[in-house]
């Protein structure tokens, strides 16, 4: 199993990503974890990502998990001609809903477990591979109950897909975020749990039974 876990983008360490992914340099990407927002604003930043991935030596591709709603081997074709793929921050209950949605969750679980595929993921998309999502509703930022449109109403999913043992919070020391980072730090320390906190350009990565935290 191989996991890039960020705080935003590809952190300080693009090589590392690039070689993670092996000879396979196609690289699905997705901004799902944003279905909320409006489109001008979801989709503004993609062109930016595009050079970002292309300049780490990656064949980039975005998709759209809307359009593999209920669609899951379709998807599962797409996945297995890519050697990455990759998921945006946002709203990280926006993300588990399309994950569900779109069959991922289960395409993603067995992928990785045969070392299929690399995971890349920041903010939410790292978020979503802990063991569950509590503690990500901190505030008001990452509502649970929001639903998009073109999704259908359902219970809110708090279960991540638990490809780690840990949590990570994202952003930390970014003013932009205000006191959630804290917040999170907060919630976990009394609960007892394990987490990385990670500000930007730090990343978890993933490699077999190595987990290895790049400052």
């Amino acid at each position: 199993m191989r996991l890039f876990l960020s705080s935003q983008d590809l952190g300080n360490y693009a090589d590392v990503a690039a070689k993670l992914a092996g000879k396979n340099k196609k690289a699905l990407y997705i901004k799902n974890a944003q279905d909320d927002l409006p489109p001008e604003e979801r989709n503004f930043s993609t062109p930016e990502k595009k050079k970002m991935f292309e300049a780490a030596g990656f064949i980039f591709e975005e998709i759209d998990l809307r359009d593999y709603f209920g669609k899951t081997e379709k998807l599962a074709k797409k996945l297995s001609e890519a050697g990455s793929f990759w998921s945006a921050g946002g709203n990280v209950f926006v993300l588990r809903r399309a994950f569900a949605a779109s069959g991922l969750d289960k395409i993603l679980l067995d992928m990785l477990k045969k070392d299929e595929i690399l995971y890349g993921g920041w903010s939410a998309g790292s978020m979503i591979m802990t063991p569950d999502l509590k503690g990500a509703d901190w505030d008001e930022t990452d509502r649970p109950d929001i639903i998009p449109k073109g999704y259908k109403e359902s219970k809110i999913i708090w279960e991540g897909l638990a490809l780690v043992p840990f949590y990570i919070v994202p952003h930390i020391g970014n003013e932009m975020f205000g006191d959630r980072p804290k917040g999170m730090v907060n919630y976990y320390e009394t609960n007892n749990l394990p987490y990385y906190a990670l500000k930007d350009g730090q990343v978890v990565v993933v490699d077999g039974d190595k987990t290895e935290f790049l400052k």
